[in-house]
């Protein structure tokens, strides 16, 4: 695994990823854990925060899935530009990735993550009101609570401009009206009347920028609008329940993942401990069949010298009992026994 992610680190371009991804579906999440936050590039960038880069949400999938709950400290790095992997994301416009980061920070960390800055003073929520993101949008924003929601909306960059101001000023309607649907409506004026640097309110952003729709939309927000608007909150609130279980039910499939995982080191690591004893058993089976091979050799020799020997003793039997002379008196020699 080690070598694979270093090996996706240091490659430029589009790397083959065919191995990484191999090593990815068996490595232990606290040992991957450890490789992605030791293992960097030259600018120190993770291999998460390249995956991202690199446009390889596939990668970053398999990085992230094994990692919920445990992986907080790889999501609040920072690139040079003080891009976390979230803005990164959503800045990409992967709603999926960014659904997956969202589900992977640990629950109480989350409204942490959404609120973190790059150097303009823009959280994730700026960066996806800034391209008009609107699905993204209520993505990040159905993760809150209402409070945490009424924060993060009144949170400003370096110019003071909340993420409404950024809304009204780019003529963004919709992302304009997902916003203001998702605070609590008692919480509206006070986000509507907030000024920025230029002591603008986001209605006068809109006016100054000749953002018609943006204009007439925040106008309606009067107190009627705002009576309606209770029913709309609630199902946003509602989102937001949904949103929890799905989270806590992804959480329950990464710890179930991570067990498989462990359970799949396991038996490779047991199915290597057997090869190893059938490795063995083989080399003891070879050296048997050697050593039978060697008996059999030398139980032949043994038997032709048996074979010869008999042949001599049979030889010499007859030698004494066949006459080959006669004395005088008659009696019979034989030939000498050598």
């Amino acid at each position: 695994m080690e070598q694979w992610i270093r090996e996706y680190i240091r490659a430029n371009g589009a790397p083959d990823i065919t191995y990484l991804k191999a090593a990815l579906t068996t490595t232990p999440p606290d040992r991957l854990f450890q490789l992605i936050r030791t293992i960097r590039g030259s600018k120190s960038y993770t291999a998460l925060l390249l995956a991202i880069y690199r446009d390889h949400p596939e990668v970053a999938h398999l990085l992230l899935s094994p990692l919920r709950g445990i992986a907080d400290e790889l999501l609040f790095e920072k690139t040079k530009d003080g891009h976390t992997a979230l803005h990164r994301a959503v800045e990409k416009g992967d709603r999926e990735l960014v659904e997956l980061l969202l589900h992977t920070v640990s629950s109480g960390k989350k409204y942490k993550l959404l609120a973190e800055k790059d150097e303009l003073g823009w959280t994730a929520l700026t960066v996806a009101v800034g391209r008009g993101y609107t699905e993204i949008v209520e993505t990040l924003l159905i993760s809150l609570s209402g409070r945490q929601r009424v924060s993060l909306l009144s949170i400003q960059d370096s110019s003071l401009n909340t993420a409404l101001h950024k809304a009204a000023y780019m003529g963004h309607t919709t992302v304009l009206q997902s916003m203001l649907t998702s605070i609590p409506p008692d919480k509206v004026s006070v986000l509507v009347n907030r000024m920025n640097m230029n002591s603008r309110t986001p209605l006068e952003d809109a006016e100054s920028e000749g953002k018609k729709e943006s204009v007439e939309l925040l106008k309606s927000w009067q107190q009627p609008v705002l009576a309606a608007h209770a029913a709309t909150y609630q199902k946003f609130a509602a989102l937001h329940k949904a949103d929890n279980q799905k989270s806590k039910a992804l959480t329950n499939q990464g710890a179930e993942l991570a067990e498989s995982k462990q359970q799949i080191v396991a038996l490779q690591e047991e199915d290597n401990r057997k090869t190893a004893e059938l490795a063995n058993q083989r080399e003891e089976l070879v050296e048997s069949q050697q050593q039978i091979v060697a008996l059999q050799e030398a139980n032949n020799q043994m038997t032709a010298d048996m074979a010869a020997m008999m042949e001599r003793l049979n030889r010499l039997d007859i030698y004494l009992r066949t006459p080959t002379d006669t004395d005088e008196t008659g009696d019979q020699l034989h030939e000498p026994l050598g």
